[in-house]
């Protein structure tokens, strides 16, 4: 498959890009980069197009991992990048329009702005615990404003990330300073609650995956292992953990880093991050992140195909590979007919949200492996379905010492017979008549298998002849 890391530069890979593209890599998937600062939106009389600079749409990938569209720094316009979160809502509903998905894309209906303003909106309505806060949206700061909170206060402002432009705030003029460098309605004025440490949890799938403990270090108040905290493996309790997962929930996260913060026997959200970095977390947990989130993200969305199956198997996927076959271009057979075909014969299925899309049925006799079957949703067809599975098809041959792959084919259905043809298949002058129905003839396509030559010694050395040892000397 086709993976867009969108928002990601390729030259400065982070941990989680590494590890992200080393396990796409190993999975048999194609990885492309691209920043967020390299998106063209075209509005023209055919439509809609979201490219690349080169001119590449995104449709032509098959799936988007996107990196926050936000950070710490200013351009030198002085906006925030944050302000790219609206070209992501947009980039997510034209993926959506080809039937294909963004990874997280469902937070879009929660947030249609991501900051910590919204965050906080959204936590407390949802009934989640989160530190006592406000945001004045004026210049002049009333007393009345702050006299809620015991000085210090922490100001953040709610476009940073990870620990940064985050402040212990002593005295209420320096509030004022900050307000000049960031703008009316960008402050978030919390109660300071003196704790030495934090925990980062991530949810992947409404699941918690590991939890990490994070302690600030000495003479900081914040404890981002970025920032120099300590980080350690932790065990919470059953109701953290659900906290956690209803923090993730509240914003339709599939995958999320929560931070939570203990005072006094009660547990309050920090923060939940839609795009969460796991470079401490891997390292002190033990837990493989990238292996897990590419497997979710694989049974999920993506297309996967298997070629083993065991009896019991086949009979627990056959009802769905006979809806299949129950639009099938052929004439379909009966269920009864059906099920004899997936049960005698070697079956490959490709699996998209864990459900089958399209089968192809095989058998093997005298060196010679022949096609029976196959099948597709009308959905996914035109997307090479047939082709992948013909690949697999040529890799089970080659791996069996089949010397030929035989496939039958109508005569009117171009279609399949290109897909066959591009596979390397090669049309020979075999017919069946009027094997298919309404009478339409079938016609064989063959792909020979080339098998490695055996060669005596190495390279191209021959190897001397005992006898003939003293005649060469």
């Amino acid at each position: 498959m086709k993976i867009l890391l969108l928002g990601f530069n390729k030259n400065k890979r982070s941990y989680a890009v590494k590890r992200l593209v080393s396990e796409l890599k190993k999975r048999g998937h194609t990885v492309t980069y691209m920043s967020w600062r390299g998106l063209v939106f075209s509005f023209m009389k055919s439509g809609v197009k979201i490219q690349r600079v080169n001119g590449t749409d995104l449709k032509y990938y098959d799936y988007i991992i996107p990196k926050a569209p936000i950070s710490t720094t200013k351009t030198k316009g002085g906006a925030f990048l944050s302000h790219l979160y609206r070209h992501y809502l947009l980039v997510v509903k034209y993926f959506n329009q080809h039937h294909k998905h963004v990874f997280n894309e469902k937070t879009t209906e929660k947030i249609p702005f991501y900051d910590k303003l919204l965050q906080h909106f959204i936590l407390n309505n949802e009934g989640i615990p989160v530190v006592p806060s406000m945001l004045y949206t004026g210049m002049q700061l009333p007393s009345s404003v702050y006299k809620k909170f015991k000085k210090p206060y922490i100001v953040k402002s709610v476009e940073g990330r990870s620990g940064k432009q985050v402040f212990l705030i002593k005295r209420i003029t320096k509030i004022k300073s900050l307000l000049n460098e960031f703008g009316i309605g960008k402050l978030l004025v919390q109660k300071y609650i003196s704790t030495k440490y934090d925990y980062r949890i991530i949810v992947l799938g409404n699941k918690v995956m590991g939890v990490m403990k994070r302690t600030a270090p000495e003479g900081d108040y914040r404890a981002n292992v970025s920032l120099g905290g300590k980080a350690e493996k932790a065990v919470i309790s059953e109701e953290v953990k659900q906290l956690a997962i209803r923090a993730a929930k509240a914003f339709s996260a599939e995958f999320a880093g929560v931070d939570v913060i203990q005072h006094k026997g009660r547990y309050y959200i920090l923060e939940v991050n839609i795009f969460p970095g796991f470079e401490g977390f891997e390292s002190v947990t033990g837990v493989d992140v990238a292996k897990e989130l590419i497997s979710y993200i694989e049974k999920k969305y993506l297309w996967t195909l298997e070629t083993d199956f065991t009896h019991k198997e086949k009979k627990g996927i056959f009802n769905d590979i006979f809806e299949i076959e129950k639009n099938n271009l052929e004439k379909p057979l009966s269920k009864k007919e059906f099920m004899k075909t997936i049960l005698e014969r070697d079956l490959i299925v490709i699996f998209k949200e864990q459900k089958p899309i399209a089968y192809l049925t095989h058998y093997e006799k005298a060196s010679v492996r022949r096609v029976t079957r196959w099948g597709i949703l009308p959905k996914y067809r035109g997307q090479r379905m047939g082709r992948r599975m013909i690949r697999a098809l040529i890799r089970i041959s080659k791996e069996a010492g089949d010397k030929k792959i035989n496939a039958l084919i109508p005569q009117n259905n171009k279609k399949r017979q290109n897909t066959f043809k591009h596979a390397g298949f090669k049309k020979t002058k075999e017919k069946r008549e009027n094997y298919f129905e309404d009478n339409i003839d079938g016609i064989v396509f063959e792909y020979n298998l080339k098998q490695k030559r055996k060669t005596k010694g190495s390279g191209l050395t021959k190897k001397l002849d005992p006898k003939n040892k003293k005649k060469e000397k």
